[in-house]
């Protein structure tokens, strides 16, 4: 249960019905986690208190304000959407060799059907998949988001590691981003120290 632990912990997800932002404060950690990452087009919105919960990156994705609210005296935030619109287009995606899901099965016939329509040579020409054009679509309102909500309510220390070359469910790459965050860390240690007043 989140109030076991050592440390204050909040998730935010999002009310689907009336796009408000939810606080998980208390309460089981695992529905607080799943319903803050239900992303939609990629995973089933979670029941939670008669409310259909998705993402809170669709309304808070760096939640500075859930911080300074639950008592932070300094906020270090991590920003995960700083360099990520349009990163699905720099370079076509290589499909897997089986294609067993169904957002495999339905890009495939969109792509067909398409391609059907708009006969192109060109590989550059050819619509993105289904999936590339939801994670796309997320990722642009996701950094919009960001950038206004950090303009009113900035952080003390703002981190932005440079993960837009890891794809959105690449988590076989979890070695990799947790690297590039490391370094961020270490980039940012001057401003770090500055900001704690450490020697």
């Amino acid at each position: 249960m989140i109030e076991g632990f050592e440390k204050q912990y909040a998730a935010v997800s999002t009310d689907l019905k009336t796009g408000r932002e939810i606080w998980f404060t208390k309460g089981p950690i695992i529905e607080a986690v799943w319903a803050s990452i239900s992303l939609p087009g990629l995973f089933p919105a979670i029941r939670n208190d008669s409310k259909w919960l998705v993402d809170g990156g669709l309304v808070n994705p760096v939640p500075i304000s859930v911080c300074r609210a639950l008592g932070a005296d300094i906020v270090i935030a991590v920003n995960l959407n700083g360099n990520i619109a349009g990163k699905h287009f720099e370079q076509p995606r290589k499909q897997p060799a089986q294609k067993n899901s169904v957002t495999d099965l339905v890009t495939d016939l969109v792509r067909e059907y398409t391609g059907n329509l708009f006969p192109s040579a060109e590989e550059s020409d050819q619509p993105p998949g289904l999936f590339d054009a939801i994670a796309g679509s997320v990722n642009i309102a996701q950094d919009r988001i960001t950038r206004s909500r950090m303009a009113g309510d900035p952080p003390d220390i703002l981190l932005s590691p440079r993960l837009a070359h890891i794809g959105l469910l690449e988590f076989y790459r979890a070695n990799e981003a947790i690297d590039e965050g490391q370094q961020c860390v270490q980039r940012m240690l001057p401003e770090i120290h500055h900001v704690l007043k450490i020697d």
